[in-house]
């Protein structure tokens, strides 16, 4: 399946996004300092498989402008929502990475009834006092790597940036998410309400994640009450990238056995 590329003039900027396919809108959120090139191995694999994947690039990275009036990470959202009506979608099932899962929970939780499922990779949902979460912007440059993934090597070998405007991209994120972040601590968005969190939710979590330890995808599991955890072993803080098959797998058996492609003839198929 062919990735295309699109932009759109928003209040405050322009938005950049890739996407592939048609049925029901997945949209994929990356982290801090990512792009929406991040889902890029599912966006190939999950269109394939009868799904319209979305991932765009929020504001601040990749080919997105810096946003007027976007400062804090709880502003992203309803600069997603706009962007998802002007592609006329009412309904959007909603996942992301990090900081992008963040934004997506965020997002579910004012909106419920935009988002008929949630898909949250290593992502922050809550605070827990006794397990530290690492900002990744404080690593040593000889550490980066190490601390974002588990085995560098099949990082190179399966990640999606490649090239000098890739690198010069990925630059860009990092500073524009410290510019988010502010000097303040990686925390989860302070009005979420995982009481609003009743749809059916998958979350996929690196066993050996350094950044945002399993201890949180188990607490979130608790805290939501319903939902599915699936820990993948000899995995860091980027599964989509580290284990690309086997996280489009996961995504692709946990839409189909909530009957999500039922909804795609009322969820904006327009493309």
């Amino acid at each position: 399946m062919t990735v295309r590329e699109d932009s759109v003039a928003l209040t405050g900027g322009t938005l950049h996004w890739y996407e592939a396919g048609s049925g029901l809108p997945v949209v994929l959120l990356h982290g801090g300092g990512g792009t929406g090139r991040a889902f890029w191995a599912q966006l190939h694999s999950l269109s394939d498989q009868g799904w319209r994947i979305l991932a765009p690039d929020m504001p601040g990275f990749g080919l997105s402008d810096w946003f007027d009036g976007v400062t804090r990470i709880e502003e992203i959202g309803p600069t997603l929502f706009e962007w998802l009506d002007s592609l006329e979608i009412p309904k959007a099932v909603l996942g992301g990475n990090s900081m992008g899962g963040r934004v997506a929970m965020s997002m579910a939780s004012h909106h419920p009834s935009r988002v008929p499922a949630l898909i949250i990779l290593d992502s922050v949902g809550l605070t827990l006092s006794d397990v530290p979460i690492i900002n990744p912007l404080t690593l040593p440059s000889n550490q980066y790597m190490r601390g974002l993934v588990f085995d560098p090597d099949r990082y190179k070998q399966h990640t999606p940036y490649r090239t000098l405007a890739d690198a010069q991209q990925l630059n860009r994120g990092r500073v524009s998410f410290a510019k988010y972040l502010d000097h303040a601590a990686i925390q989860p968005d302070p009005e979420l309400d995982l009481g609003q969190l009743t749809m059916p939710t998958l979350l996929i979590w690196g066993r050996e994640d350094r950044i945002v330890p399993l201890a949180y995808g188990k607490a979130l599991h608790q805290a939501l009450g319903h939902g599915e955890l699936t820990v993948i072993d000899d995995c860091g803080h980027l599964p989509h990238i580290e284990e690309p098959e086997l996280t489009s797998h996961l995504i692709h058996d946990f839409l189909m056995r909530h009957q999500l492609q039922a909804l795609a003839d009322g969820a904006g198929d327009h493309r």
